[in-house]
């Protein structure tokens, strides 16, 4: 007998479509975990290789790089970071097929801006709640400013002095010149001389040596007024500069306004004096014509004489009588004289302020280095240093525009990079030297870093003798002792100027040794911290050295000390090279203890794609037989997002 089976069959399907669901929201609940599962384990291995990052260069410069030399090398790091969540016995039964490097970014890359980000993000988070030495984002400010004015007072300052010394050559060339015409007296009154005593072979010497001194005064002429037009086109040039500084301060320009002036005035009087000066050309012309027909006179009255014969014994030749139309006709000789106020009369001074000025280029290092203190002689291994390496890749990046960012970079470089000192640390160089100026030798570096110390100093100090009346009128009194008084006010007013700049210059010399020495220097500086006196800069000229001056302790000092300095400088200059060049000390530093270490192998950004191969659980047969594969992408970095 047959029986009816419809209920079993209907609950049979009921069953299985009931466990079908249930299978398809389990595996669907597993999947979406696995998902998770996928996303933690890529995030955690990308964790996992980024704290391999190099530890000396941590410790050392608090600088996260992950040293690898290949991208292969990363991803099979990657792999091996993920191999744990592959074998794990659990729901997700899944392998890495494979993990790919997108992309990545090493330390020397973006033209020194991931190295910048590093620098930033530790000073920023790194240092928090400790007290800085730095100033404020307004402080700064002012700073640059003062900066930028100082170099601005300090190339006007070398344009002029430049035109002084033009306006000294000037006055030498009148100093030829009158040289000349005196030589050209003093043979005409010989020439006299010698027909008073009846010598007209003498006579005619002298002439020929008057023709000789006026045929040569043509040639100066020319060359005093070729002089006088160089510095006249110069002196244009110089104010069109003048005009076009724009970082100098309303407090600067004015007073160097009016000393451009007296540079324009002396222009403006010498034009009158080169006037009678072009007159001369012409007369020495005269002249010669005029000694050409004495010479033709004596040699007549010469040849008379050897020509005479007498008619009888009591016939004398009369000589006075015949050389006295001569001697008239000399006696009126127009002597030329220059008929002007010329020359630098102390020119032993002028000799010594010029020396000065001297001294302040190659080989100041012996001026200003404070007594028993060696030079460093090492040269820097340079072959495999970023900045070689990375040369064409830092054309267009000028670093961060934000003052307070400046500041925080220049912060980090005085913080963890060295600097010259008296007693030096044998295994460390100039750091903070070679960052600012990238010399090869300690040595070079040393000389830029004083020179730089010298101009800015100048410059500074250049501003105080500006608004100081009493060291305006000290400079304006040895300026008219060296051009003699009043013979030529603007000429006084001129070497004003130049006796100021290098008086400047020689304090500016005693400010690098006093930094070199361990010492303080005001930024700005008062009466009281004023180090020269004329007479000891006089003394400097002289001797060729500076003068021992009495040492003060530095705890009791105003200012900043050199450390402090070369901390603005590189917050005034940054860019682009001094990041490159932190990066070289670095990897010279690091290489010591590890030889083939190089920062282009450290890299600070990864952007990785891992291929996942998983299988259905609740579903081994049918159409979930076949594993399925997942992307994900994860990224890994020691740079903070913006």
């Amino acid at each position: 007998m047959r029986e009816k089976g419809e209920v079993t069959v209907f609950l049979a399907m009921i069953l299985v479509m009931i466990m079908t669901l249930l299978l398809v929201m389990a595996e669907s609940a597993r999947t979406a975990g696995q998902r998770l599962y996928l996303r933690v384990a890529s995030n955690s291995a990308m964790e996992s290789l980024m704290a391999q990052y190099h530890r000396s260069l941590w410790n050392e410069y608090r600088i996260l790089g992950l040293e690898t030399d290949s991208k292969g090398l990363l991803e099979e790091e990657f792999k091996g970071f993920l191999e744990p969540y592959m074998k794990a016995k659990n729901w997700y039964p899944l392998k890495t097929e494979d993990a790919v490097v997108k992309d990545m970014a090493v330390l020397t890359e973006g033209k020194g801006s991931c190295m910048e980000q590093e620098i930033l993000d530790y000073m920023k988070y790194g240092l928090a709640g400790i007290l800085w030495e730095s100033m404020t984002e307004g402080e700064a400010k002012e700073v640059l400013g003062d900066i930028k004015n100082a170099a601005s007072v300090n190339r006007v300052s070398d344009l002029y002095e430049e035109h002084s010394k033009e306006a000294v050559a000037l006055e030498k060339a009148l100093e030829k010149l009158n040289a000349r015409l005196e030589q050209q007296k003093t043979h005409w009154e010989e020439g006299l001389d010698c027909l008073e005593s009846l010598n007209g072979e003498g006579m005619i010497r002298k002439c020929e040596a008057v023709i000789k001194d006026l045929k040569a005064v043509p040639g100066l002429v020319e060359a005093y007024e070729k002089k006088a037009d160089q510095m006249e086109r110069a002196l244009k040039k110089s104010r069109e500069k003048f005009v076009s500084e724009e970082d100098l301060k309303e407090s600067s320009r004015g007073p160097l306004t009016k000393e451009i002036r007296s540079y324009e005035t002396y222009i403006s009087q010498d034009g009158e004096r080169r006037n009678m000066i072009r007159g001369l050309t012409e007369k020495s012309r005269e002249n010669i014509r005029f000694m050409e027909q004495l010479i033709e006179e004596a040699e007549e009255v010469i040849q008379y004489i050897d020509d005479w014969e007498p008619s009888d014994e009591e016939d004398d030749l009369d000589e006075e009588e015949l050389w006295e139309p001569v001697i008239r006709h000399m006696s009126r000789y127009p002597v030329l004289t220059l008929g002007v106020s010329f020359g630098v009369k102390d020119k032993e001074k002028e000799g010594w302020l010029e020396k000065i000025k001297s001294m302040s280029g190659k080989g100041i290092l012996k001026i200003v280095l404070p007594p028993d203190c060696q030079v460093s002689e090492k040269r820097l291994p340079l072959l495999q240093a970023p900045s070689a390496l990375s040369k064409n890749d830092t054309a267009h990046f000028q670093g961060i525009s934000s003052l307070m960012d400046r500041l925080t970079v220049s912060e980090y470089g005085v913080r963890y990079f060295s600097h010259f000192e008296k007693i030096k640390d044998k295994d460390n160089f100039y750091e903070l030297e070679y960052i600012l100026y990238g010399k090869k030798t300690d040595r070079e570096n040393l000389e830029a870093s004083v020179l730089k110390l010298v101009s800015v100093r100048q410059g500074l100090n250049m501003i105080h003798i500006l608004s100081d009346g009493k060291k305006r009128q000290e400079a304006e009194t040895l300026a008219a002792a060296i051009t003699g008084g009043g013979s030529l006010l603007p000429l006084t007013a001129v070497v004003t100027f130049f006796v100021m700049g290098v008086w400047a210059l020689a304090e500016a010399m005693a400010d690098a040794r006093s930094l070199l020495d361990g010492g303080k220097v005001p930024l700005m500086k008062t009466g009281s911290d004023w180090k020269l006196s004329l007479e000891n800069v006089l003394k400097t000229g002289a001797e060729g050295r500076l003068p021992d001056l009495e040492k003060t302790d530095p705890e009791n000092e105003m200012g900043l000390d050199l450390k402090g300095y070369l901390r603005l400088f590189l917050f005034v200059s940054y860019g682009t090279q001094p990041l490159f060049r932190m990066m070289d000390i670095m990897q010279i530093n690091i290489r010591r203890e590890q030889p083939d270490f190089l920062l282009e192998q450290c890299v600070c950004m990864v952007d990785m794609e891992a291929v996942f191969c998983g299988k259905p659980v609740f579903f081994s047969s049918g159409p979930w037989k076949t594993a399925g594969k997942s992307r994900f992408a994860v990224t890994g970095s020691y740079l903070s997002v913006p």
